[in-house]
């Protein structure tokens, strides 16, 4: 595991936490839907990173692999979308919010001791509990027991199914589909296939210069580029490591929405905050892991290799 691509995927997860203010203040600010923050988001990261992909002369030339894979990607990125922000309307954000991402890790852990038959290393572990502990903690102050049904819980699990999917399909590149053209696509394709949910529950476009201001920046950056870094970072970064980081992503949004929003910080998120960045301390690369995978070729495909 490089250490560059481990801070690609913790810029990724940091990039994720500025969409939970930017999506706040484009509901309250312009009465946008959820579904439609979802649709915004998705639409502006696809068509903007097409635009430069285009620009730049690198959108001719996909395989039907990278097609196979865009189409993959873009299905499940648009289930995540609306399986997540169903699963809000169920549970309400904190219990959605934490049962899917914190339900990602251990998606992924089963389906590569199911397909692998192999586990995670006792440190990634470590990491793992350490990181769910603080999460609980950060989002304990928006945990009511009225938001506690089971079929929100349901929804977001099978939220976190998707995240995890997305990890676990694109842990290994394609050859010469990079991320940024992958990005663009998935998120240019994704966006149409929510589209009609967005309908069906309710459209709304931003409203104003400020609305439309929200939501480039949504799309561009707390979207577009963080998934690119995501993705990018998968080169070296496992599956299981990448979902336990992005774990940390409420607790950017909480310090956020304290700076932005004048919300209060309480000693559980304090706590909470501690211990992920602990956990993401304890999955840093090591010297001798870096050592070995600049010994291996580029396109190795043993997926070992991700277990650093």
């Amino acid at each position: 595991m490089r250490t560059r691509d481990f801070l690609l995927v913790v810029s990724a997860a940091v990039l994720w936490g500025t969409g939970g203010v930017l999506g706040a203040l484009l509901a309250d600010g312009g009465a946008v839907p959820p579904a439609s923050v979802a649709l915004w988001r998705m639409l502006i990261a696809g068509v903007v990173l097409t635009a430069w992909v285009a620009i730049r002369g690198e959108l001719r030339g996909t395989s039907r692999a990278g097609w196979r894979r865009v189409l993959l990607t873009a299905a499940l990125t648009a289930a995540f979308e609306c399986l997540y922000f169903s699963g809000v309307a169920l549970a309400g954000v904190g219990l959605a919010t934490l049962v899917t991402i914190g339900s990602a890790p251990v998606w992924v852990a089963c389906w590569d001791a199911a397909t692998q038959r192999r586990r995670p290393p006792p440190r990634a572990l470590g990491a793992l509990a350490l990181a769910l502990v603080g999460l609980l903690a950060v989002s304990a102050t928006s945990l009511h027991t009225a938001d506690a049904r089971a079929g929100g819980i349901v929804v977001a699990l099978a939220a976190g199914a998707a995240f995890a999917g997305i990890t676990v399909a694109n842990r290994r590149p394609v050859p010469g589909m990079g991320p940024v053209r992958l990005v663009a696509l998935t998120f240019f394709v994704g966006g149409l296939m929510v589209l009609p949910v967005a309908l069906l529950t309710g459209f709304a476009a931003p409203g104003g210069l400020e609305g439309w201001t929200l939501a480039l920046a949504m799309g561009v950056f707390s979207t577009g580029l963080a998934y690119v870094a995501y993705l990018a970072g998968l080169a070296t970064v496992s599956a299981f490591v990448a979902t336990v980081v992005s774990l940390i992503e409420p607790l950017v949004a909480a310090a956020l929405s304290a700076l932005i929003l004048g919300e209060r910080l309480g000693w559980w998120t304090m706590a909470g905050g501690v211990a992920l960045a602990s956990a993401v301390v304890m999955l840093r690369p090591q010297r001798d892991a870096q050592g070995r995978v600049s010994q291996r070729p580029t396109m190795d495909p043993d997926p070992s290799r991700q277990e650093s």
